[in-house]
């Protein structure tokens, strides 16, 4: 009799739990408690004696949890990550964590069943990315998240806090013009080995105008539409008439003879590579495509380290580059001690960006500080995110508006 009744009452339970949690027109006023009923719920299951019948509610919890596309279970501030399978440990591990095994995101088993929950908390405009980690050895995707955002070094899960806004650029949007690219190759004397890069040219490309340019770094990750997706974001911009046409050159820095990236090299204050883009990459895009040869026209852009090369284009090559853009920059240099003691930083405008969730936000204060010190125009925006391309590919469209916004 004791069983039975405690069934109906899980049973009851369950049912409250269906109401509370899946149906849409529940008051936001209740969001914020819905996690803490969810773990309430997962307690309860926990305390069943019976394995069999434990594993038989965790079953009917999660089919609700999968038929609602609630996994991981967000609700307010609090996100509970949910895993199903049978391992000795597994850890959630990601930009929450700065990508290694941390303790504090070590999963709970629920009771004896295979279930694994682990409840945290994230600002509500929050974006990041994570993978699983099962017996501290094998990494996986969560099986159950549908939300993938790519890195460089291949896919991972992600998450959405509920106030986060995803850039509407950023998608391919019905009737709008596509631009051209072209993957071009060209052999560096200075580099001493072939080039590879490649040129989006606008739908409106024409031999009559001569547009702006921006040089991107990293632009094998830049134009990719899983990650940068910047030519999806310049169509869009230019369809809604919101920035003027522009040439985007991104150049990749693996080595097209040996596939090996050598961005640790080029980016890391390189005078070669800063001589290479003055002396024979934008002279090579001048002779072969229409573009202003006004350094005030031109950009340069990148990310982590490619934030330190834009910088030291700033300070080594002053009249190349006029608008300067770093996302998430990383000093492993002293090219923020350089460009505050530098006499000739003749900038106009600069954008920084950083995650505060264990990105470069150091880094990037002490760059605006400079800028600031040197009265010179600068954006800088800090999102609730890390160092990812999900954080620097939504805040492409914000560094266009800034440098050629259609007035």
């Amino acid at each position: 009799m004791k069983i039975k009744y405690f069934n109906l009452c899980f049973i009851a339970l369950l049912f409250l739990l269906n109401f509370l949690y899946f149906t849409p027109s529940i008051a936001q006023s209740n969001h914020t408690k819905k996690a803490k009923k969810l773990l309430r719920a997962l307690i309860e299951i926990e305390q069943i004696s019976d394995k069999n019948l434990q594993q038989i509610k965790v079953d009917e919890l999660w089919y609700k949890l999968i038929s609602s596309n609630s996994i991981p279970y967000i609700s307010g501030k609090s996100i509970v990550f949910l895993f199903k399978g049978n391992y000795n440990s597994v850890h959630f591990v990601g930009d929450m964590t700065s990508w290694q095994i941390d303790e504090k995101f070590k999963a709970k088993r629920l009771g004896y069943s295979d279930l694994w929950y682990l409840k945290s908390s994230f600002p509500k405009n929050a974006r990041l990315d994570y993978k699983i980690v099962l017996n501290e050895q094998e990494w996986v995707l969560d099986p159950n998240n549908s939300q993938i955002q790519y890195s460089g070094f291949g896919a991972n899960s992600a998450f959405s806090m509920p106030n986060y806004m995803k850039s509407e650029f950023i998608v391919n949007q019905e009737n709008v013009s596509k631009g051209e690219i072209l993957e071009l190759q060209i052999y560096s004397e200075i580099l001493k080995r072939m080039v590879l890069f490649f040129v989006y040219k606008p739908a409106t490309y024409n031999l009559s105008t001569n547009f702006p340019t921006i040089y991107v770094t990293d632009g094998q990750e830049y134009i990719d539409a899983r990650t940068g997706a910047m030519p999806i974001i310049i169509d869009n911009l230019i369809f809604q008439e919101k920035i003027k046409p522009i040439v985007a050159v991104f150049v990749s820095p693996i080595n097209p003879e040996t596939n090996e990236n050598e961005r640790h090299k080029l980016f890391i204050n390189s005078i070669e590579y800063a001589q290479f883009f003055q002396n024979e990459l934008i002279p090579y895009i001048q002779n072969h495509f229409n573009v202003s040869v006004k350094a005030s026209e031109r950009a340069i852009l990148g990310t982590s380290y490619g934030g330190n090369n834009s910088c030291w284009f700033a300070y080594k090559i002053p009249q190349t580059f006029k608008l300067i853009a770093a996302q998430s920059p990383s000093f492993p240099t002293n090219i923020d001690s350089l460009l505050a003691n530098s006499q000739s930083l003749e900038v106009d405008k600069f954008y920084i960006s950083t995650g505060v969730i264990n990105d470069t936000e150091n880094y990037a204060d002490k760059l605006a500080i400079i800028l600031k010190n040197k009265k010179i125009d600068y954006k800088y925006t800090k999102v609730n995110e890390s160092h990812s391309w999900g954080n620097w590919s939504a805040l492409i469209d914000d560094i266009l508006l800034f440098f050629f916004e259609k007035k």
